[in-house]
């Protein structure tokens, strides 16, 4: 894809960010500077410091702004959090459709971007107050969550529900995945959802694609 490699002083790359669950050790996608994530697989919370994004961002614009246009990296993250990283230097595009935004350099923030040719959506946010703080230079997010409440997260609550028997008294028991450990309502014994029937409520997703504008600045 070709693409301009500057307007006004501000470039745009394109991010990919995963994190080993540090229990299960299952990827968990970070669709954006998220504070806190939720294992389905294993049920665990998992809190990411704000020093943690502020240096990985940090550096990020810093190897983006010294990367040709259309070309990325990858890296392997080591340290208290294990996880992978992967950057692209582009303008921003439409995941679905590969269409480039039109004048994507002054988009309002608080509003959604509509994909001139296939028309979907895109969330235009300016970074939260404590990133914006530590790395003045990053002014607009797109495509990207601050919390896992802004995207579709946990059990679907128009998911049909399935059947499983008691292992203790064989009744038959509905669930709908709303949580891995079910009472028998029968005998009142515990079971624990298999993997195969808990990831059918809880398929993984594909990792999101979000852009980060930001500033060139002299590198010292």
């Amino acid at each position: 894809m070709d693409n301009d490699i500057t307007v006004r002083g501000v470039f745009s790359f394109r991010v990919e960010f995963s994190l080993q669950c540090p229990r299960c050790d299952r990827p968990l996608p970070f669709d954006g500077p998220l504070e806190k994530a939720h294992c389905n697989h294993c049920q665990s919370d998992i809190d990411i410091p704000r020093s943690y994004w502020i240096e990985n961002l940090a550096n990020s614009c810093r190897k983006m702004q010294n990367t040709e246009s259309g070309m990325g990296t990858a890296s392997m993250l080591i340290g208290t959090f294990h996880g992978n990283l992967t950057l692209a230097r582009f303008d921003p595009y439409c995941d679905n459709c590969k269409t480039f935004f039109e004048d994507p350099w002054n988009l309002v923030h608080g509003s959604r971007y509509v994909c001139t040719e296939c028309g979907t959506e895109y969330p235009v946010q300016q970074p939260p107050g404590w990133l914006s703080s530590e790395v003045p230079r990053i002014n607009t997010l797109i495509n990207a969550i601050f919390s896992e409440d802004d995207s579709a997260c946990g059990a679907d609550s128009g998911m049909i529900p399935e059947s499983i028997s008691c292992p203790s008294c064989a009744a038959l028991l509905e669930v709908t995945g709303t949580t891995r450990f079910v009472k028998c309502k029968y005998c009142s014994g515990q079971l624990y959802l298999p993997d195969d029937l808990w990831l059918r409520f809880h398929a993984g997703k594909r990792k999101r694609r979000w852009f980060v504008i930001c500033e060139y600045m002299d590198e010292e």
